[in-house]
């Protein structure tokens, strides 16, 4: 995602480490959405230079995740149901693509380390009593499975906006972490595995039909609508 890499030296340049800070302390909640920030509050706070957090701003604002207010600061974005609805209005529209070309592209081995780790996780789920840590595994599994099917496109465009969308889908579901129920977190495993059945019969029309399924609750889960 990021466009700071010092290619000449072959290592992460300070800018790129001022991006990728400042946007996992968004993401994770440390820097709070809908807040604003002085430049100097969050140097203070992430331990960066004042240059290569200008240049990690002016990232973070072309991929939508701050607004550079004059003469007040940074804001970080809030999320809201019009932000939620038009994230997975997008997510719906690439990943029927990329679902398509993975059903033809992808290994039966593949598909089956898939299967694996969601039974592993459902067993998980079954005997864990942190909701917490399997959320975070299930969402780390959930983009590993979902990002599969974008890349499968091998579209550089297709992929760099799929990846900004998902940043602003992460920030939608940090209210929402504390608040999955192991019921919430066995639905969504199951949807996966009956995802994963369907890509593994290589039936495009079932493949499809579950996805759109999995992607509808997701978005009410993703609103707190948890009975779905």
């Amino acid at each position: 995602m990021s466009g700071f890499h010092d290619i000449s030296e072959g290592k992460v340049s300070l800018s790129d480490e001022a991006y990728l800070s400042l946007k996992e302390s968004i993401l994770n909640g440390d820097i709070a959405k809908g807040a604003t920030y002085t430049q100097s509050e969050i140097v203070k706070t992430l331990g960066i230079a004042i240059s290569p957090l200008r240049a990690a701003i002016n990232k973070l604002e072309t991929e939508g995740l701050i607004k550079v207010l004059p003469r007040s600061g940074i804001q970080i974005i809030d999320t809201d149901f019009a932000l939620t609805r038009n994230t997975y209005q997008l997510r719906v529209i690439l990943e029927r693509e990329g679902l398509k070309s993975y059903i033809r592209s992808a290994t039966d081995e593949e598909i089956n380390n898939f299967r694996q780790k969601h039974i592993a996780l459902r067993n998980e789920i079954n005997s864990c009593s942190s909701n917490v840590l399997v959320c975070e595994k299930l969402a780390k599994l959930d983009s590993e499975l979902h990002n599969a099917f974008i890349l499968s496109l091998n579209n550089q465009i297709i992929t760099k906006n799929y990846l900004a969308n998902e940043d602003l889908i992460r920030l939608t579901r940090l209210d929402r972490v504390d608040l999955a129920s192991n019921e919430m977190l066995l639905r969504t495993n199951e949807e996966h595995l009956t995802l994963i059945d369907a890509i593994a019969d290589r039936d495009p029309v079932k493949a499809l039909e579950s996805l759109d399924t999995h992607l509808e609750k997701s978005i009410k889960r993703a609103m707190g609508l948890w009975g779905f």
